[in-house]
């Protein structure tokens, strides 16, 4: 009898495979179109930079959804958010102790504020970002499981 919830479409690592690279490429094109849009000048340069990133975020979350499997498909996407969020935060920690350390800013009230200021909304922007990709990582990876037939008892 299987358990209720998500389990991995078989075979499971080609699945797996699948998912993470059309994911990949969704994140790929939105971080694209958003720098574009932006009119960054190395947009392309960009989108390379946050798909690297995307990679851990994404292998770490189908990895735990290997250890345990989610109930549902909302808590699917929200586990690979919360992988998201947590790669965004250490980023923000490290591009703060880049800052104090290795280019000697002080740590003033007012760079604080500032770096505070933009570390919330570069984290806002990585999970609207992400949000396509973990529902499409956990659309294309997970199935859901039979019910059981309670008439067949």
């Amino acid at each position: 009898m299987s358990r209720p919830g998500l389990s991995y479409r078989q075979p499971e690592i080609r699945w797996m495979f699948i998912s993470a690279i059309a994911a990949l490429c969704l994140h790929a094109l939105c971080w694209f179109v958003a720098r574009a849009l932006w009119g960054d000048a190395d947009a392309a340069g960009e989108t390379q930079r946050q798909v690297s990133l995307a990679v851990f975020w994404m292998v770490c979350t189908l990895i735990a959804w290997k250890l345990s499997p989610p109930p549902s498909r909302l808590h699917a996407a929200l586990g690979a958010l919360m992988y998201a969020l947590f790669l965004t935060l250490l980023g923000s920690v490290v591009a703060l102790i880049k800052l104090s350390f290795f280019d000697r800013m002080p740590l003033d009230a007012n760079l604080m504020k500032s770096f505070s200021l933009l570390s919330v909304m570069m984290i806002l922007t990585h999970l609207c970002l992400a949000v396509p990709s973990a529902i499409l990582l956990q659309a294309v990876a997970l199935k859901r499981n039979p019910q059981p037939d309670p008439a067949a008892g």
